[in-house]
């Protein structure tokens, strides 16, 4: 409705709220303020180059809050106009406009320095003085390039280092190109390593829920009848997807989170490996064939446990507020391009069987699939979660019920989870920096997840940096790469090799 109050409360999937601003002064209009301060009683000098920060609470996140760039002073102020006894900053006080001018002249203390920005391409030249020695590369220029060229510049000699989706075609095209018939060779250096994050199927409570009671037993138990056939195809999609690029995992999270369970962990599970009685659904020797039958036995047994009547092996009649057919939205372009997209057409098929219709939805447009998401319409979807360094669970799961749901997570609207318990755990997480307890708490947390039956973890894919091993000196490279050390976080090391 052009509010951009109104807009800056709502989440937009993947695109920062800045990117949607029309307006900077337009927001500003419609942010409240409360009383002017002199200064931040938390924010402390100590000394001409170091200063304090105080905090009202314990909070695991806010070493990460503060993981913000520093400017100094000579940069964004007037010296003259900083005092700091007398809670002058550099600048009048509620006018940025001298700060705002720095916006298109960036400084920093990083490798390279910005010089210009010209037809798609963002040139640098090397930080003589960088702190760790001056760059060997001179010139450093970043442009983008389309998903489908990025392996084909490497090749083609136009692109040194690009990021390309690590696809099973990509993969044979760089062991193609390679005389070895390697990932690493004569033409192409690869490394790859975790993504941060993990793909998984959601279900929101709400919407696949009996008689409008999302947190009941009988709605937990429709939930789990499709996860637990959704869980059966993992292994079959993902190894024909991505073959060994990628491993399926059975907790909602990121492999590369320190707080993910292990299998070798007291208390791993796989996830929906139970019927409705707790029995364990699988034996280790069962073959595939076995295995699929075997889940459609316990899916229908929870649909049963929800209050379907079953007749002859299928269901016949839903339950109020159930329904006999249910949609599952999966944004495969339209032509099934998607890691998940077997599991829903093997499912599909296996929940035919016994009587459910699932509808599988494949948007050419994923953006089709947010909006009904965000508008709380949304049955079932693919997606995938964006991992960060601290595993903290309060933006997708934490709903705020003693409260009335004032506050949630800025994405608890996906699944509508609501559980007192759930949200104490979380809180609790957070107000501790000993990783073992928080560990031991967010398992339980993930145990909740699943009891829930709202998140059926997929997958932990790997993502490459492709290296033109023609023009880089690859023994230069970063070192030790992992989803959080990046390639470029030694690039002052890295050295062409012509």
């Amino acid at each position: 409705d052009g509010s951009v109050t109104k807009m800056s409360a709502a989440e937009s999937a993947g695109t920062q709220f800045a990117e949607l601003m029309p307006s900077y002064k337009d927001y500003a209009v419609g942010v409240e303020t409360g009383e002017s301060a002199p200064n931040i009683s938390g924010i402390q000098k100590t000394g001409e180059n170091t200063l304090r920060i105080v905090a009202t609470k314990v909070d695991a996140q806010m070493i990460y809050q503060l993981a913000i760039l520093v400017a100094p002073l000579h940069y964004y102020g007037d010296k003259a106009k900083f005092d700091y006894d007398k809670n002058q900053f550099g600048f009048p006080k509620g006018d940025l406009s001298s700060i705002r001018e720095k916006t298109s002249k960036p400084l920093g203390a990083g490798t390279y320095i910005f010089e210009k920005y010209e037809n798609g391409v963002v040139s640098f030249t090397a930080n003589d003085k960088y702190f760790d020695g001056a760059p060997k590369v001179k010139n450093f220029r970043v442009n983008y390039v389309s998903e489908a060229d990025r392996l084909n510049s490497i090749l083609a000699g136009t692109v040194d280092i690009a990021a390309p989706s690590f696809t099973t075609e990509v993969a044979d095209a760089i062991k193609k190109a390679n005389s070895n018939g390697e990932l690493s060779g004569d033409k192409v250096h690869t490394v790859a390593v975790d993504a941060l994050g993990y793909g998984y199927i959601g279900i929101n409570t709400h919407n696949v829920s009996v008689n409008k009671e999302p947190g009941s037993d009988a709605s937990k138990n429709l939930r789990r009848a499709f996860a637990t056939i959704f869980s059966a195809y993992r292994d079959l999609a993902i190894s024909t997807y991505y073959g060994d690029r990628a491993s399926v995992i059975n907790y909602p999270i990121s492999n590369t989170s320190w707080a993910a369970p292990q299998p070798t962990d007291d208390g791993y599970e796989i996830a929906f490996s139970k019927d409705a009685q707790g029995n364990p659904i699988y034996t280790s020797d069962m073959k595939d064939e076995d295995k699929y039958a075997a889940a459609k036995q316990a899916a229908l047994g929870f649909f049963e446990a929800a209050g379907y009547t079953v007749e002859n092996g299928k269901i016949t009649a839903a339950p109020a507020g159930a329904k006999m057919e249910y949609e599952v939205m999966i944004g495969g372009g339209g032509n099934g391009d998607h890691p998940s997209f077997m599991i829903l057409t093997e499912a599909k098929k296996a929940l035919a069987d016994i009587g459910m219709t699932l509808t599988v939805n494949d948007l050419s447009n994923s953006s089709d699939m947010w909006n009904k998401l965000q508008a709380k319409q949304a049955e079932m979807w693919c997606a995938a979660w964006q991992a960060t360094p601290d595993p903290d669970m309060f933006q997708i799961y934490y709903s705020d019920i003693a409260n009335g749901g004032k506050e949630p997570g800025g994405s608890n609207y996906m699944y509508q989870i609501e559980d007192p318990k759930l949200d104490e755990m979380i809180l609790q997480a957070r107000e501790s920096t000993d990783q073992e307890y928080r560990k031991t708490m967010y398992k339980a947390c993930l145990d909740n997840i699943i009891d829930w039956a709202c998140e059926v973890p997929i997958y932990q894919r790997q993502e490459v940096t492709t290296f033109s091993s023609e023009r880089i000196n690859v023994d230069t490279i970063t070192p030790d790469m992992t989803s959080f050390y990046k390639w470029y976080f030694e690039i002052q090391n890295l050295q062409l090799s012509k």
